[in-house]
């Protein structure tokens, strides 16, 4: 049985400006971590697990709460609703493979969502604004925790790779969902940075102000 992961999220320690730095490294990150890392990576174990689905966790708690407040700014009451529960469910305490898919499942329709209402080029009240640059500054945390994320799941997938079969026959099972999160890292990241591209450029276009200096690292992306 999949060993069951606690997840202790400190949100407001992630919006310092190291995070904003790691922003603009996103497009690097969507193809993998650092191969010379993950070349010497050994075999994972649960605690590695453990470590991985925390950060991947983190990371799409921090996207979920970005997507919120998008959505906010937008008046998309339905997919504050649906995402608003995830955003529970993942801070529950515990995740397995399935909750983290059905978080991934209810992101990618809420972005699908706001990026109809980006694309439409709407007018944003002051409060909606507001909203959008909280929507913001999660959107850094995500990406401070997803450039994390890139180099660990890259040495745990690496780790699986140098099991034998009989060492998949025994542990594999245990490592189930850290195989998950490595296996759907890459696309997780290519989405974050697509996304967070498309963010700042409204957010440039539509006036609105933006934390930090993220809005400069949109050059670098």
């Amino acid at each position: 049985m999949i060993r069951k992961t606690l997840i202790a999220l400190a949100i407001a320690t992630t919006f310092a400006a190291p995070a904003h730095a790691q922003f603009g490294k996103l497009k690097d990150l969507a193809g993998g971590g650092n191969s010379a890392a993950a070349a010497s990576a050994g075999a994972p174990d649960e605690a590695a697990q453990e470590a991985l689905v925390r950060r991947f966790v983190s990371s799409q708690s921090h996207s979920i709460d970005a997507q919120t407040s998008f959505a906010k700014a937008f008046g998309l009451a339905e997919q504050v609703k649906l995402l608003e529960a995830e955003r529970m469910a993942l801070s529950s305490g515990s995740v397995n493979v399935d909750q983290m898919k059905k978080s991934v499942s209810v992101s990618e329709a809420a972005q699908a969502a706001i990026d109809e209402r980006v694309a439409a080029q709407p007018e944003l009240s002051a409060e909606s604004k507001q909203h959008y640059t909280t929507g913001l500054v999660a959107l850094v945390a995500s990406a401070a925790e997803g450039q994390k994320l890139s180099g660990e799941a890259s040495n745990f997938a690496n780790g699986m790779k140098s099991l034998s079969g009989t060492q998949l026959v025994t542990v594999g099972r245990k490592l189930a969902a850290g195989a998950w999160v490595a296996k759907e890292s890459p696309g997780y990241l290519k989405g974050l940075y697509s996304s967070s591209k498309a963010a700042l450029t409204f957010a440039r276009a539509a006036k609105i102000k933006v934390p930090g200096n993220a809005e400069s690292m949109l050059d670098s992306l």
